[in-house]
């Protein structure tokens, strides 16, 4: 009995083993399946994380070009608001300049010439400056022609006489001056005005 008993055992345990050798191979196979799915979902990994990648620098650059178009719309209605209270602050000036005109005592024109360039001053300082244009060749983008004034003083087509100055914010135009022009003696009259 213990002989038949030996013979199951050694029986079983070689069955055992053959089963374990199977299970092993299996067990081989099914990690080397798991190895080549294991790179394809490693692949589809890197594909996903480079498409959020890409989408993320997309968003980023979305969100600078919106910041930047903000900081550039807040700027032009500050510059759009300066330009309207600047504007305001030159009509001012120039009816001062106009009353001015209006008052004969020579102490109360001194006073106002002094606020006056005080006034001028303070434009300055915020950056409004004078269009130069006596003498200077007629620019219709900083000037308006009001009409010609025949002259040997000054060349063709140059400003001759200043009506009333231009003012400029930067590059802004704020008003344009209004300028006569030189015009030759004896040149042709039916030239219209501006």
């Amino acid at each position: 009995m213990k002989k038949e008993w030996f013979n199951n055992e050694k029986h079983n345990h070689n069955r055992d083993s053959h089963y374990n050798e199977q299970k092993q191979q299996t067990h081989e196979e099914e990690e080397f399946e798991n190895i080549d799915t294991g790179e394809e979902e490693l692949e589809a990994m890197r594909r996903e994380l480079e498409e959020e990648k890409q989408r993320h620098l997309r968003t980023r650059a979305d969100f600078e070009n919106f910041r930047r178009r903000m900081e550039r719309e807040i700027e032009t209605k500050q510059i759009h608001a300066r330009k309207e209270i600047l504007l305001d602050l030159i009509t001012f000036l120039e009816y001062f300049r106009e009353a001015k005109k209006q008052v004969k005592d020579p102490a109360a024109v001194e006073g106002i010439e002094i606020i006056g360039r005080q006034f001028e001053e303070l434009l300055h300082k915020h950056g409004v400056r004078q269009v130069e244009c006596l003498g200077q060749p007629f620019d219709p983008e900083e000037q308006e022609g009001i009409g010609y004034i025949e002259t040997e003083g000054y060349e063709e087509g140059c400003v001759c006489e200043e009506i009333s100055p231009g003012y400029i914010f930067g590059d802004i135009l704020l008003k344009p001056a209004r300028v006569m022009v030189a015009r030759k003696p004896g040149g042709n009259k039916n030239e219209g005005e501006n």
